[in-house]
This record gives C-alpha cells, sequence and structure tokens, in this order.
C-alpha cells in the first residue's frame, strides 16, 4: 500500500468508484478548504448551492449509506460534517400526509388533542432532527422557521376563519414556552449572539404578553424574526392574510384544506432551507457561524421516481430555480435504477483534491472526457434562469459492487472526512480571548474614565447631581453644590464650602415644605485652586463666599412666600482662573441648560485675557455676571449682561491721584511731590495693565511728578534701590504698588530695607493688597509694624473692624443702614458654625473683609432682582433679572449699586486706608474715600486716622 498523507487518496487504480464518490463529496460538503474570514468579507465570492447528486447502479444501499454516515462522523478529529442518514425503503418511515384526514383522526384516541400527531413531510422532520443533533463541534443547526410551520399544521382549531386567529394566539405561548428554540434563536441570534438571547429572554420571560406581542408582531427586526419571515416569503401569498395570525391559521389542519397542497410543501421545505441558510449566514457579530466548515449532508438510500423523496428534492429544486437563493444542503441519493434524465460517469469526474472551493472548478481546464460535475457548475446559471425541472440534479453512474475493494471504511479514506478548521478568528479560544481583551479594556477604561472606582479626588459617578468636574493641568474644576465635591483643600476654605453646601441643603428642604418660595440659584465662580503654593491665598475667597453663607441664613430665617431662598453653586476656575473659559463652555453651560433657577454669576476673579473670555461667553449664554472685585477698565464691553459692584480702575487711579495730590502731614505741609509705580510686566494682566495706564494718564493730566518701575519676576524686585539704603531719597516720594497681592510681601522687604522703625518709605498698595491685609497668616510674611496704606472696595465693611465679627454693626461714629446691622449679626453666627468644624475650633477672623461685603451685596442684589420682578413673573428669568438689575439701584453695606447709567458701579464706596501694625489687632482707619462731597475727605465720622490729613487738592 502506497502511504499517503492525511486527506488525500492513494493515486493507485481501484476496483471501483468509492474513493471518487468520497472524493466529490468532499467537494461538495466543503464550501472552503482553507477558510478566511477576512477575505471571504472581502472578495464577496457569490457561493453555489451544492447539486444534488443522484449515484445511479448501487446495489446494498443501506450498508453503503451506513458506511459513509460513520465515514463522515469517524474523521479522526473533533470536528465532522453535520449529516442525517435515511432508507428510504424502511417500514417504519411515514409518508408524506399533506391534508390530514381528520375523520380518521376522530376515530383515534387522540380526537379530542389539539394537536394531530404525525408531520407533513416525516422526511424532512427526520432531516431537523438528525442536524439538530450537536456532535460536530460546529454547534446545533437551529430550525426555529421549519419547527413554527411545522407546529401550525398539527394544530386543529374549533373556531372558524375569523375567531381561528385568536384561538391560534392562545396556544402560540406554548410554543414560545417549547424547548424547540424558537423563542430563543428567533430574537436574538441575528442581533448579538446566544448571551444576548438569553439575557433578552431571561428578562421578557417576566413579561409573557409582552413577547408574545413582539413576536406575534413582526414589526420588531431583532424580536420577530421568524415571523417576519412568514409574512415576506413567497408561497401560499401571505400578503392575502394581513397579519402573521391570519396566516398561520390557514396552515392549520382545520383550515388547510382549501390550500394548495404543493404550495404547503414547499413552504415547509422553504423554512427548512432558510434556517440552514441562517445557520450559515456569515456574520462578523456572530464567530459561530464561521466555525460552520461544512454543510449537512442527507444520505438518501433506496431512492425512487416518484416517491415521497423524489417529490421533495423536486420541491427544493423548484424553490432553488424560484428564490435564486443560497442554501447549504449537500444531499446524495443512492438509487437502484437511472432517472430519465441524462446520467453522467462517476469516473469521469477529475481530480478534485487540488480545489480549494467548488466554484474555482468552472475555472479548470476542460478534461477528456468531459467532466459531468464541471459542466454542471458551468451551467446551472443558465439552467436556474430557465427554471429546468432538473437543473439542480446531477445523476451520476458509479460502480460500486458490495463486495469489491477498497471500502470505505478504508483507513486511507479518513483523512477526506475531515472538515477544515475555522479561521483564527472564529476559534473558541480566539474568539473567548478577543471578548475578554474588550472585558479588560472596558474595565481599564472604567477605571481610567469613572475614578471614583480608583479612589481619585476631584471625580464622580455620571449619577451624582449637583457635580460636574474635571482634572485638568493638575487642578480640579468645574462646579459643585453639594459636600460631595469641594475645592482647595485649605481648612478654612474647605469648611466654608461645606457649610454653604449645608446651607443649601436646608434650602432645598425650606423649598419642599414651601414650594411657594422661589429658589434662587447663584453660581459662585473663582479661582480656589492654585497651581504654584507660592501664591496660594484662599483667604480672599472664604471671605466672599462668608458674605453668601450670610445671605443665605438671611433668606432661611424669613418664612413669608416673598422672600426668596438661595442656593450657591461654587464653581472653581482654577488658578488665576485659566481654566475659566472651558467650564463656562463645558460643565456651566450644560448647568445653565438645564438647571433654570440658576439666575446669574457671582464672584469671578482675576481681570484677565481668559476671564474677559469667560466673561463674554456667559453673556452669550444668556447668563447674568457679577463681579465681585474685578475693576479692570472695559470689561463691561466683553457681554451686555456683565455687571461690577467694585468702582473701575479709573477710579482708583483718581482716588490715588486724590490722595497724593492731598495728603498733608501733622504741620499741613504736602506729604509728597512724587509718586513712584510700581507693577509687573505682564501685558495678559488687565487689572495691572489699566491700573497703570489710568493712574499715569491722571498723574501727568494733574501734573504730578512720576516714575515707573517693573519687573517680570518676583526675584527681581530686590535688585530696586532700598529708599533706607539709597542716599538723597525724596522722602515725600509715594511708593505705589500695582501689583498682584503674591507679589507685595517681596516688595514690601524690598523697599524697607535698611529702615528704622517708623522711619520707612510711604507705601500705597492697591486693592490687591486688601487680600493680605484681613488675612493674619498673609501678613505673618510682611516686616513687622511696617505701615501700609491701602486701597479698600467695600470699606464701610473694613471700617467695622473687630465689632461686625462679634455681631455689631458699627461705622465710626455715625450709624449703620439696616444691611450692615444684618451682615454683622449673621456674620457672627456664620463664624459661630464654623468654629464647629473639627479643623476651624479657634477659627476667629479679626474683622469683616471687603470681599465679605461685595459678595453680599452682589448676591442682596439679584435677591432684590427677584422679588421686584415676582409681581410681574411667577417664575423669574435671567432676562427679568438682567432688566431688574439695569432698572433698580440696591443699597447694600458697599454703597449704592446702581447699574441705570452704566454697568459699573463707579459709585460704590473706594477708600485709602492704614495700618500702623500689619497683622494686628487694631482698627483700618480712613485717609480719604469715595464717594465723597467736594471739600471733604468722604471719610465716616471717627474713622479718620491721626497719622496725616487729607485736603482738597488746589487749596
Amino acid at each position: 500500500m502506497v502511504a499517503v498523507r492525511p486527506g488525500e487518496a492513494e493515486d493507485v487504480p481501484d476496483a471501483n468508484d468509492v474513493g471518487k464518490l468520497l472524493e466529490l463529496l468532499r467537494a461538495l460538503e466543503i464550501p472552503d478548504t482553507r477558510p478566511r474570514v477576512l477575505r471571504t468579507l472581502v472578495r464577496g465570492r457569490r457561493t453555489l448551492p451544492r447539486p444534488i447528486v443522484e449515484v445511479v447502479g448501487v446495489t446494498g444501499h443501506t450498508a453503503l449509506i451506513g458506511e459513509i454516515y460513520s465515514w463522515l462522523s469517524e474523521s479522526g478529529g473533533r470536528r465532522a460534517t453535520p449529516r442525517v442518514k435515511i432508507d428510504l425503503h424502511a417500514p417504519d418511515l411515514p409518508r408524506t400526509q399533506l391534508t390530514p384526514d381528520l375523520n380518521a383522526i376522530d376515530a383515534s384516541p387522540h380526537a379530542g388533542d389539539q394537536e394531530i400527531p404525525g408531520h407533513c413531510l416525516p422526511i424532512v422532520q427526520h432531516l431537523v432532527a438528525g442536524f439538530a443533533a450537536d456532535d460536530t463541534a460546529m454547534g446545533a443547526i437551529k430550525f426555529p422557521r421549519y419547527r413554527t410551520a411545522d407546529w401550525l399544521t398539527r394544530q386543529r382549531v374549533t373556531s372558524d376563519e375569523s375567531e381561528a386567529p385568536d384561538e391560534l394566539r392562545r396556544r402560540l405561548p406554548k410554543l414560545l414556552r417549547s424547548g424547540s428554540s424558537t423563542n430563543r434563536s428567533d430574537a436574538t441570534e441575528g442581533v448579538a449572539g446566544g448571551m444576548f438571547s438569553s439575557v433578552v429572554f431571561a428578562v421578557l420571560a417576566l413579561w409573557p404578553v409582552l413577547r408574545l406581542w413582539l413576536w406575534v408582531s413582526g414589526r420588531i427586526p431583532g424580536m420577530s424574526k421568524v415571523t417576519r419571515w412568514f409574512l415576506h416569503q413567497r408561497y401560499l401569498a401571505p400578503e392575502l392574510s394581513g397579519s402573521f395570525l391570519g396566516f398561520a391559521s390557514r396552515l392549520t389542519a382545520s383550515h388547510r384544506v382549501d390550500e394548495n397542497e404543493e404550495q404547503v410543501a414547499k413552504l415547509l421545505v422553504h423554512a427548512f432551507l432558510e434556517d440552514l441558510r441562517d445557520a450559515y449566514r456569515r456574520r462578523i457579530w456572530r464567530p459561530s457561524s464561521w466555525r460552520r466548515t461544512a454543510y449537512p449532508v442527507a444520505l438518501l438510500g433506496g431512492l425512487t421516481e416518484g416517491g415521497d423523496a423524489a417529490r421533495i428534492l423536486t420541491w427544493i429544486n423548484e424553490i432553488r430555480n424560484e428564490t435564486g437563493i443560497f442554501d447549504p444542503l449537500v444531499v446524495v441519493a443512492l438509487r437502484d435504477e437511472g432517472p430519465i434524465r441524462e446520467v453522467g460517469e462517476l469516473s469521469h469526474i477529475s481530480d478534485l483534491r487540488p480545489l480549494r472551493t467548488l466554484e474555482s472548478l468552472a475555472d479548470a481546464p476542460t478534461p477528456q472526457p468531459p467532466d459531468p460535475l464541471q459542466e454542471w457548475v458551468r451551467e446551472i446559471d443558465n439552467r436556474r434562469t430557465h427554471r429546468q425541472t432538473d437543473a439542480w440534479f446531477l445523476p451520476l453512474r458509479a460502480i460500486l459492487p458490495p463486495e469489491s475493494t477498497p471500502r470505505v471504511s478504508d483507513a486511507r479514506f479518513r483523512g477526506l472526512a475531515l472538515p477544515p478548521a475555522p479561521p483564527l478568528a472564529a476559534r473558541s479560544w480566539f474568539v473567548g480571548l478577543w471578548v475578554l481583551i474588550p472585558i479588560v479594556l472596558a474595565v481599564a477604561a472604567t477605571l481610567v474614565y469613572f475614578p471614583p472606582l480608583r479612589g481619585v479626588e476631584c471625580s464622580h459617578w455620571p449619577w451624582t447631581g449637583g457635580v460636574s468636574v474635571s482634572l485638568r493641568g493638575g487642578e480640579c474644576v468645574g462646579y459643585s453644590d453639594n459636600p460631595r465635591q469641594t475645592f482647595a483643600d485649605d481648612p478654612e476654605l474647605s469648611a466654608m464650602q461645606r457649610e454653604v453646601f449645608r446651607l443649601n441643603a436646608e434650602a432645598g428642604d425650606a423649598r419642599e415644605s414651601n414650594p411657594n418660595r422661589p429658589l434662587v440659584s447663584l453660581v459662585y465662580f473663582a479661582g480656589l485652586s492654585y497651581v504654584d503654593t507660592n501664591v496660594r491665598y484662599p483667604h480672599a475667597q472664604v471671605e466672599e463666599l462668608a458674605g453668601l453663607a450670610v445671605q443665605q441664613r438671611r433668606a432661611l430665617l424669613a418664612s413669608d412666600e416673598s422672600e426668596p431662598l438661595l442656593r450657591i453653586i461654587i464653581a472653581n476656575g482654577g488658578s488665576n482662573m485659566r481654566h475659566a473659559g472651558w467650564v463656562v463652555e463645558n460643565p456651566l453651560r450644560e448647568l445653565v441648560a438645564d438647571d433654570p433657577s440658576v439666575l446669574g454669576v457671582v464672584g469671578i476673579d482675576r481681570s484677565n485675557d481668559e476671564t474677559r473670555r469667560a466673561i463674554t461667553r456667559l453673556g452669550e449664554l444668556g447668563v447674568p455676571a457679577v463681579a465681585t472685585t474685578l475693576s479692570a477698565d472695559g470689561l463691561e464691553q466683553a457681554s451686555p449682561l456683565y455687571f461690577q459692584a467694585a468702582p473701575s480702575n479709573t477710579v482708583q487711579a483718581r482716588l490715588v491721584a486724590d490722595y497724593a495730590q492731598g495728603a498733608r502731614d501733622l504741620t499741613g505741609a504736602p506729604r509728597y511731590d512724587k509718586v513712584a509705580i510700581y507693577h509687573p510686566d505682564d501685558k495678559g494682566d488687565l487689572y495691572v495693565t489699566t491700573l497703570v495706564e489710568d493712574l499715569q494718564k491722571e498723574l501727568t493730566e494733574r501734573g504730578v511728578a512720576q516714575q515707573s518701575m517693573s519687573w517680570r519676576e518676583q526675584q527681581q524686585l530686590y535688585r530696586f534701590p532700598a529708599p533706607c539704603e539709597t542716599a538723597g531719597f525724596d522722602r515725600k516720594t509715594l511708593l505705589f504698588f500695582a501689583g498682584r497681592n503674591d507679589d507685595f510681601p517681596t516688595f514690601a522687604k524690598s523697599m524697607s530695607r535698611g529702615c528704622l522703625s517708623g522711619a520707612g518709605p510711604a507705601i500705597l498698595g492697591n486693592d490687591a493688597v486688601t487680600r493680605l491685609i484681613t488675612d493674619p497668616k498673609a501678613t505673618a510674611a510682611l516686616p513687622a509694624n511696617l505701615t501700609v496704606r491701602y486701597v479698600s472696595k467695600a470699606s464701610p465693611v473694613m471700617l467695622g473692624g473687630a465689632d461686625c465679627v462679634n455681631g455689631i454693626g458699627k461705622l465710626g461714629d455715625q450709624p449703620v443702614p439696616f444691611e450692615h446691622e444684618q451682615l454683622c449679626t449673621e456674620l457672627a453666627g456664620l463664624i459661630e458654625d464654623l468654629r464647629g468644624y473639627p479643623d476651624l475650633v479657634d477659627y476667629r477672623p479679626t474683622w469683616a473683609g471687603d470681599r465679605t461685603g461685595l459678595a453680599f451685596d452682589a448676591s442682596g442684589l439679584f435677591l432684590q432682582a427677584v422679588r421686584s420682578s415676582r409681581g410681574v413673573l411667577a417664575d423669574p428669568n435671567r432676562t427679568a433679572i438682567a432688566v431688574q438689575l439695569r432698572e433698580s439701584d440696591y443699597r447694600g453695606v458697599t454703597g449704592t449699586l446702581g447699574f441705570s447709567t452704566s454697568r459699573v458701579a463707579d459709585g460704590s464706596s473706594i477708600a485709602v486706608l492704614v495700618t500702623t501694625a500689619v497683622g494686628g489687632a487694631g482698627p483700618q482707619r480712613c485717609l480719604m474715600m469715595f464717594p465723597r462731597q467736594t471739600g471733604q475727605d468722604g471719610c465716616p465720622s471717627g474713622t479718620r486716622s491721626d497719622l496725616e490729613r487729607w485736603v482738597e487738592p488746589g487749596r
């Protein structure tokens, strides 16, 4: 015996055609000997249905069929070909009965059954049972369409045609609950595979009525695949029925007598072929279909002309001609006598072993004598278009003596039966790997995109209400209205945020108990975090939040419906507001779109280009914004909805110039004859650049001597000559600091080098210096007992001194407005509550800061606008609030805020104050103050400093 490789037959003459028959069977059952996913998808080559092979001249067909069946199943590997064998001469094989004999059934023991015994097409039923068994490593083939059609043909309904659909509907749950897999593969096999199918129908099982409706309706592609197929296939004219139930009732045993038997048979066979087609339909999302590397083989023994099997094969031929749709069924029928049509010779079939696909045989050279299989492949398109009655038949005469050799069971043929391995991408381990990889990636992505799983700060769950934050440039920016997210790690700032959030919760409870009270939401927008710890200064934001919290407390004390409640949403724009534009464009834009109670924005830190862009965007979103401390010139041009509670830099420049000209020492002599302006060289800082420009212009117009010195880095401040170390330094020079608060301690130490106690130069700081003056921790970096003059906004609050934090509203010797008293009273209560936080047991501010008063007035401005608009609108909106801000003046603790002529409150208070002991508990004293009457310094009675006097310039 000649040795052969697996999968090849020995190249020696055979005594019979067994080898050629097995070679042919392999060529028919294997769609591609080297299956590949990508090539199949890209090339998209049309696959031919296989011919119905009739092997003529076989004796002892029962034994041969059994041997071929065993050969297909014993391939030597895990994989095997789906196969069924049927002995058509078997006495226990029922006959085809398309129209049931109901009279005979009524006389049988099954007379009262709703379902008649037996099947219309027993041969097809036998094929279904065989192919549904899973012993091939390719998975069982499901037959939802055929099983549904077969179940319908066995139903007896007692109702007439009009009521039959309703009776059938009541029985359908039995079909869906059966193990027929109709309920599973129907709905989801074409959607996402078995696992999704199980999950979906595990849920749907809880709602049988819904599941029945989805299945019967035929309207949901993924959920009604079977019923949709019945309504769109071509047999029995389903379009005449109007619905699936109407069509199904025509198939029942009771109503089928009026239907064409051949059409019923074709419907059943067509359903059988469609289920096979669906199982082998390649879907990139269904790897199981790519594992089917061998077509199902039906082995029929004893085929006779005119028999039931011959009729079924004829129907298959006609269905293929009529539908033009591929099906993977391979039929090999053994018959004793030849058919009427022309019969070819099996031995004339050329060598099929080199073929990769059956379709490629058409391109092979024509052998002599002609190859009957090649001729069939080349002519099938023409034969099918002409609908020849034998288009799909391939009759072949074979020499198969029963006792000759070789036998089918010979070892050299065993390798031929092994189906090729599936493509790598379809193998179970590979699919499992690719299922596992996305899961791992999904888990990793979840950990990345859902930082709360990793316990990362500045993170929240998507369903966490009232919080929207993101980590950008190492800073946590966004907004929050509850303690799930606070910004910065400073104990005072953190506690103040938590207190504001606690008051938010109380406001929400008060709204629930009294729904008629309006709830006003304001966004406090500031730079709450710092990249550079050297410029870290949270106390300013603590002061502003304190002013807002006081307004919240006042609102909670009221109980009448006219008094609005206040909710504060804290938004962080990052260090120097460098992320302000992003915060407005993303979280805040979504917030104002979703929450109509958000009526405006207060706070807004840093007069720079980024802040200006944020103001512009807020205006585009239709959100009014009231800045508490911004004073750079021209910001009001960024948005028509921008309002400024503090006077502009133009006013501050006029204040400084008035002070420099009118200051007198105790002898009455002019205090200054020159102003030296110190400022950083930062073109992007609108506050600094506009203040310097305004002051230089003001001094020039008045003829006051001036000089300017700038720095780029803080270390350069020490390069400036120290007045006390400079010979001939003019003591009448006023050193005006026009920079940012973080540079002031270095500036003060540089300018006071070499000075004796009480003999330092006259230093006047701009309003940014108040960030340090009110914070004992910040002033600790300043030279001890340094006398500092500084510009203060909201000066009445600063002059209130320690009395205000103790709950007493005072302003020198003169009475204070009611708002001032309320601020001080509630501020004392707020401080007491803050001392209840673990890190603030000893919390006791020296005095109320200017920012506290500005934030108090800014929020009060909105509350007054809401009160005024409620007389016109039930629910105030942002447009109405903006109108009220323009029309109504607000008299607060910082003075009168009026925007009727300008959106900058230049009439608000601003003053030059002095402290002789920076960081001490001593009171702040007034040197001059705007607004003022002509000839007066504007300082409230009892607040003037004894250090110097001030007279009207020119007098």
